[in-house]
């Protein structure tokens, strides 16, 4: 009963019996939303990680390119 009129003010107990402000359901949506941010942006790093590899690497054969060019025109 008293859950109930506590419940239509917008407040709830949580499993050790403290008063919460959110809703249980919201606070483990809001839990896994941190958890899935914090993944992606783990995955993001590893991407910018392999992003700037690869651009050093397409740098170094731009200018690989460059120089072979160079020798051909004879410069």
């Amino acid at each position: 009963m008293a859950k109930d009129i506590l419940g239509e003010a917008g407040l709830h107990f949580d499993e050790l019996n403290k008063l919460r402000v959110l809703d249980p359901e919201v606070t483990q949506q809001t839990i896994e939303l941190k958890e899935e941010c914090k993944d992606f942006v783990d995955k993001i790093g590893q991407f910018q990680k392999i992003v700037g590899g690869l651009i050093e690497l397409v740098d170094q054969l731009a200018k690989e390119a460059e120089n072979e060019k160079m020798k051909v025109s004879g410069r």
